[in-house]
């Protein structure tokens, strides 16, 4: 049985994002430790370190952006791309859960290694930020152009084009040699309406100073220390949430997706044997026998009549 001294420092490594505001409402921040849900994310989705850096980038700015929110409000941070990845995603809740993919280009012919390349992601396609809200009908939805780089590179720039929000931004992983991830946390800085621009220098200065942030964090450093390397005052902490990789899907979701097909195109797949049906968000493959494939037909009958 773990000691009380154990139990309170697997609490302290926990995967996390922390927001905070400034004591004098200058800036707003948010941090996030996401080692373990990365780790997650790229043992299911079997992903080398190129596709598992980039995908560790966009779980933690999901989480990011998505403290912002209330409740199970959800946010999506998506790269579509020329590169060899052309798409990264990620949909992160207000409460924690977070999930995403990488999809890898088919048919490259540039011949260079994915290591080697010097934007996976691709020079030209859309960055998104979708917000699916309370009281919002349809999402909102905001498109950039893809810039050249990674993930983070990608957000900066959708907060100078779309939101036009000085912000600063750092998002570090790391590796170990045989190229699982070992560490993964980012952080955002943003002026509140009014502030001092000579505070977000101060902000920049700190941030030019501040090792890795691997490497804090492989000093002891916790998140909110972090915060109190970068922020120019002292902050009190609007939310402490704890951060796990989870996806919602489910066989009974599945089956109810397949009941918007035709009855034809169930029985053409029962006749093929298509009964595997892989999640692109967390890959958990389920498995389709007789008795769901009559099932799924009869819902479809009844919602016919």
């Amino acid at each position: 049985m773990p000691t009380l001294a154990e139990l309170k420092e697997r609490f302290r490594q926990r995967d996390r994002v922390i927001r905070v505001l400034t004591l004098d409402g200058a800036f707003r921040a948010v941090v996030v430790r996401n080692t373990v849900t990365a780790q997650t994310a790229q043992q299911r989705h079997g992903l080398e370190p190129v596709g598992a850096r980039l995908l560790a980038q966009a779980l933690g700015s999901a989480s990011l952006l998505a403290s912002f929110l209330k409740g199970e409000e959800r946010i999506v941070v998506e790269a579509d791309g020329d590169g060899p990845i052309d798409t990264v995603a990620a949909e992160a809740l207000q409460v924690g859960e977070v999930r995403g993919y990488v999809h890898y280009a088919l048919g490259r012919t540039d011949g260079l290694p994915l290591g080697a390349h010097p934007f996976p992601l691709g020079s030209r396609g859309l960055f998104r930020v979708v917000r699916i809200l309370y009281n919002h009908v349809e999402p909102l939805v905001s498109v950039v152009e893809l810039q050249p780089g990674d993930v983070v590179t990608n957000l900066e720039y959708y907060f100078e084009q779309s939101e036009q929000i000085p912000t600063a931004l750092r998002f570090d992983v790391d590796f170990s040699p045989d190229g699982l991830i070992t560490s993964a946390a980012g952080f955002l800085v943003q002026p509140m309406p009014g502030a001092d621009p000579s505070g977000m220098q101060q902000v920049e200065k700190r941030l030019q100073e501040l090792p890795s942030l691997t490497e804090l964090l492989a000093a002891g450093c916790g998140p909110e220390e972090i915060l109190q390397r970068v922020l120019p005052g002292p902050f009190t902490v609007l939310n402490n949430t704890p951060v796990d990789f989870f996806c919602r899907c489910s066989r009974e979701r599945f089956k109810e997706l397949l009941t918007t097909l035709s009855a034809e195109e169930i029985r053409e797949m029962q006749r093929l044997g298509h009964n595997e049906l892989v999640c692109q968000y967390c890959g958990e493959r389920y498995r389709l026998d007789e008795q769901d494939f009559t099932e799924i037909l009869r819902r479809i009958q009844a919602r016919q009549n």
